[in-house]
């Protein structure tokens, strides 16, 4: 048997677009810019509310790392973050866990400035920013904290773009946009679709 031995597939987003649409029963040429409009909106909403939502997808997961100043008590993640998932300290080249605890149990530390060794931390999940506190406060200039976050999604641009996620996750990111078009504009194949 022969084989490319290629792997090219990352489809461009007219490509997504046009595929949901023939599942949603509806023909690509008779979208117009009002359809195409709509199409990415619920793209958006689907990508960055509904996948960042149900549960962590490992290729939205990046790894950081901050270096800490004595007295220092927090950082902001990255933008696009949604939460942080793991931590750990690393001082003179040796890692040690950070346990993650709730907002609760942040609250409940009586001295929050003490200074040591930081080993346990909360993340601060506003709209705005996520705020990274840890406890306690950094002792020295050679700590670094390394941590996982999970993010969200790149903004999809334009019908050229690729959209980021991996191959194996197309043909979900088309079922899900298919029902999304059905629901506005072919009502009778959304039940089915959203099955």
């Amino acid at each position: 048997m022969t084989t490319t031995s290629t792997y090219a597939f990352d489809p461009q987003l007219a490509e997504i677009i046009d595929e949901s649409s023939e599942r949603a029963g509806i023909e690509p040429a008779t979208l117009g810019a009002s359809h195409l409009k709509s199409i990415f909106r619920s793209l958006k909403f689907m990508l960055n509310s509904e996948w960042s939502t149900l549960g962590i997808r490992q290729w939205m997961i990046q790894q950081e790392e901050q270096p800490l100043i004595v007295g220092q008590r927090s950082f902001d993640l990255p933008i696009g973050a949604i939460d942080c998932i793991a931590a750990v300290l690393r001082r003179q080249g040796q890692d040690t866990e950070m346990n993650m605890i709730s907002r609760n149990e942040y609250l409940t530390i009586v001295n929050k400035t003490d200074t040591g060794r930081p080993d346990r931390f909360y993340v601060d999940r506003q709209a705005s920013a996520k705020t990274f506190w840890f406890w306690q406060a950094s002792e020295n200039t050679s700590d670094i904290i390394i941590y996982d976050y999970f993010r969200q999604m790149q903004d999809v641009g334009n019908m050229t773009n690729t959209v980021q996620a991996p191959t194996y996750a197309m043909d979900a990111l088309c079922a899900g946009l298919a029902a999304a078009i059905a629901r506005k504009f072919n009502r009778q194949l959304f039940t089915q679709l959203q099955v």
